[in-house]
């Protein structure tokens, strides 16, 4: 459910001795609710959110965009508030990539605390498992569970991904959620968000919310259909706390349909243009000086990155800025979800005139000539965009959506200042280690060559954020005949 895999998956046994047993709310083993629950769950045809009621035991279906069920006062209460307890006493790692950012314990397996190791017994147990078969209709494997607990701080957050996760003969096949933040608000954030998906099974928007409520239980089946995310806690003083994992079952037999990606989240670069134009009427004229370049060059050389302070003349920066705040209102928001989501605009020589010219002269020869000077590259495919991140925008790493090996080169129109605890910086990975953040600055231009086995992503803009990261990216290729 969505919160980020343990790094190790837990094998548990059923048998463990406990002095503390887990209190189950009995009454959702009872035949009438169980019968009503299943029925309810695995009817394709469910349209409507649905609530279950047997014998004083409450729970909800929501029906779209996929099946969620939640069981509600499912433990005692004080037994969570005691496990809760044992919990603060863990070490807690913080995780933050490009999908997410908030604190983990680690697996929870092995850990002896009593209440920890009751709940881990009784979910792995015969009854539980049993029970989570019987509400579902889906087959589970026992001796198989994933369990640790998350605190998700504020601005923490986990974009959209589907849980998808096969290993060996055994896939994911439930994903469980217990909530142990007690008085939750919906204005506080991290509600558990549910995305529709657009013809081709790519995520679209969230269309229905769970809300965290202190000792209930979530859950839906994992799988191509199942894109969710923690959206951002924006509590200032809150933290939600949950424990969740995944019960395993038998790998499926049949392949899923892949997903086609639309052709906009991968760019083309093309040729490059034969502009005519002095290269002084943009940049700055320090740039310009062989002197300087040579310097740059060698810096760029040893360090395969630069950043250029004050790139654009003062007067071209001032209308750039000013003529680019007009297309924000036609843009397009980009997507799917679980790739990126940021705004694009097209800047028309009749709505953006100097724009228009400085975006043909930034894919031109003579401005890759310039680059040359400064990065001794021989440059001779470009693509472009003119985008914008506000808050909740932000890129991914994704295997369909790798950018080629080339020389990234951002000019970032973004205000003066930029607070680093907003987000929005572009982060450069290899295999587990960070290579390099670049953050945005006004009339910077940010110069990176970027590998095969570099990856790069924009972090998640978080709802601190005062203002809007705004930029004309590019991605230059080099001439491969070299």
């Amino acid at each position: 459910m969505s919160d980020v895999p343990p790094e190790k998956r837990a094998r548990t046994e059923a048998a463990v001795d406990v002095t503390k047993p887990v209190q189950f709310n009995r009454g959702f083993l009872d035949e009438q609710f169980i019968s009503k629950f299943r029925t309810a769950f695995t009817n394709e045809e469910l349209a409507q959110h649905t609530n279950v009621e047997s014998n004083g035991c409450r729970a909800e279906i929501m029906a779209q965009p996929f099946h969620t069920g939640r069981l509600h006062s499912v433990f005692s209460a004080e037994f969570l508030r005691a496990l809760r307890r044992e919990l603060a006493g863990l070490t807690w790692h913080e995780r933050a990539n490009d999908l997410y950012a908030f604190h983990q314990t680690d697996d929870l397996a092995l850990n002896t605390n009593t209440h920890i190791r009751a709940l881990r017994t009784y979910l792995a147990g015969d009854e539980f498992v049993a029970f989570m078969e019987q509400i579902t209709g889906v087959q589970l494997t026992r001796g198989h569970l994933d369990l640790a607990a998350q605190r998700y701080k504020p601005t923490n957050h986990l974009l959209c991904h589907d849980d998808d996760v096969q290993r060996g003969k055994l896939t994911r096949k439930i994903a469980y959620i217990i909530y142990l933040t007690e008085d939750w608000a919906p204005g506080d954030g991290g509600a558990l968000g549910l995305f529709a998906q657009d013809d081709c099974g790519n995520p679209t928007e969230v269309v229905a919310r769970l809300v965290p409520e202190f000792n209930s239980l979530g859950f839906f089946l994992t799988g191509h259909s199942s894109y969710h995310t923690v959206e951002e806690v924006t509590s200032d003083d809150r933290e939600r706390w949950s424990v969740t994992g995944w019960f395993y079952g038998p790998a499926d037999t049949y392949d899923m349909p892949s997903s086609d990606l639309p052709q906009s989240v991968m760019l083309e670069p093309m040729p490059l243009l034969e502009h005519t134009c002095d290269p002084a009427r943009w940049i700055n004229a320090d740039y310009l000086k062989p002197q300087t370049q040579a310097q740059i060059q060698d810096s760029f050389v040893e360090q395969s990155s630069t950043e250029l302070r004050d790139f654009l003349r003062a007067d071209v920066f001032a209308t750039v800025q000013s003529e680019v705040a007009t297309l924000w209102a036609s843009s397009t928001e980009q997507g799917p979800a679980h790739v990126c989501k940021y705004l694009k605009a097209h800047a028309t020589h009749e709505a953006a005139p100097v724009t228009h010219e400085l975006l043909q002269f930034l894919q031109s020869t003579q401005f890759a000539h310039v680059l040359s000077s400064v990065t001794s590259l021989d440059l001779v495919r470009a693509s472009q965009q003119v985008r914008r991140f506000d808050r909740g925008h932000y890129t991914l790493v994704h295997d369909q959506a790798l950018d080629p090996a080339g020389l990234d080169v951002v000019l970032s129109l973004s205000p003066a200042e930029w607070i680093d605890t907003w987000g929005g910086s572009t982060h450069y990975v290899a295999d587990a280690d960070e290579l390099l953040s670049v953050s945005p600055q006004a009339n910077s231009l940010s110069l990176v060559m970027r590998d095969d086995g570099t990856l790069r992503f924009v972090k998640y803009v978080n709802h601190t954020a005062q203002e809007s990261r705004q930029e004309i990216s590019m991605l230059f290729i080099e001439d491969c005949e070299e």
